[in-house]
């Protein structure tokens, strides 16, 4: 069985180098790539070319709970997006902004609406609680739908 593989093998070599002798050599003209065209090198092992990519290493930072929360949300939802930012490196600076956008729009809410519900009795510790209570829960409901949710 070998020796009909060695021989099929020979014959299959011959016929190409005699289909060879007749070719002519072409040089081609190598076209610079987008990759190239926006800086990109490549390095070029055993005559294949690889691109040169570096990823940035993120510092580890808190990005809050709404930070955490829209990250899911995007990583869930779309997941295109998502991987858009892990390959630019923006994730984490782009879940600061909108943790820094929650925390702002949250802050407003809970102070309108304490602004606007005065308590009844102001020696009440219950009743001031309740009342901050309120006020945060249909605040973060706010952000949650119009900043968390969303795909900025």
């Amino acid at each position: 069985m070998r020796s009909r593989n060695t021989a099929s093998r020979r014959a299959l070599a011959a016929a190409w180098a005699e289909q060879d002798k007749g070719m002519e050599v072409v040089a081609m003209s190598r076209e610079i790539s987008t990759y190239e065209a926006m800086g990109g090198t490549y390095t070029e092992v055993d005559s294949v070319l690889y691109p040169n990519i570096v990823v940035s290493k993120e510092a580890n930072v808190w990005v809050g709970k709404y930070g955490l929360l829209w990250m899911d949300y995007i990583k869930s939802n779309h997941a295109d997006r998502y991987r858009h930012h892990i390959r630019m490196g923006t994730l984490n600076t782009k879940v600061l902004e909108v943790n820094e956008e929650a925390y702002e729009m949250l802050e407003g809410i809970v102070n309108q609406y304490l602004a606007k519900h005065k308590l009844s009795d102001e020696a009440s510790t219950m009743e001031m609680w309740r009342l901050r209570e309120q006020a945060k829960q249909m605040a973060e409901e706010f952000v949650l739908n119009d900043v968390v949710r969303q795909y900025h």
